[in-house]
């Protein structure tokens, strides 16, 4: 187990940036050579479209994104091939955006390296010490969350961090 703090910060800024560092790191080492490297609002619109799909206004409700931006990124997912777009049914005016096989695919291993970067970030500070770091992220974070996070079922309430 790595020391309390081996590097202080001069502020919780700076904390959080060295973090987003770390994590563009492990990201981009993960993801070398297995599919295409995507933004972290790319990936976060593979991992909040509901297997239905969803209409891009519920894609940007919340106050993460704004909606010409996730019009953008549904286009350039839709480039790569990890997102199709078909009418909606109810209202000829708007599109239903769902995840491809291949959207599927990258999603399933996103998901898959996220579990890992835990399980190490765990065994590094200990589970009990990384099981409170998530809970206060979650917490600090909550009222900024997409909106379709709350239609997604909630993670077992036990922690495999725990």
């Amino acid at each position: 187990m790595s020391s309390p703090n081996p590097s202080p910060s001069l502020h919780v800024l700076d904390a959080i940036e060295w973090l987003m560092r770390r994590l563009q790191h492990e990201r981009a080492t993960r993801q070398a050579g297995d599919g295409p490297m995507l933004r972290g609002s790319q990936g976060r619109i593979l991992h909040l479209l509901p297997a239905e799909g969803a209409r891009p206004t519920e894609l940007a409700a919340g106050d993460w994104i704004t909606k010409q931006a996730i019009g953008q990124r549904v286009r350039e997912l839709e480039e790569m091939g990890l997102v199709e777009t078909d009418p909606d049914p109810d209202d000829g005016r708007a599109v239903i955006v769902r995840r491809t096989p291949e959207g599927n695919r990258i999603q399933n291993k996103i998901l898959a390296d996220i579990d890992a970067m835990e399980r190490s970030w765990a065994e590094a500070v200990g589970e009990e010490r990384y099981a409170t770091f998530r809970a206060v992220l979650d917490e600090l974070g909550a009222d900024h969350a997409p909106t379709l996070l709350h239609r997604q079922p909630a993670p077992p309430a036990e922690s495999e961090f725990e």
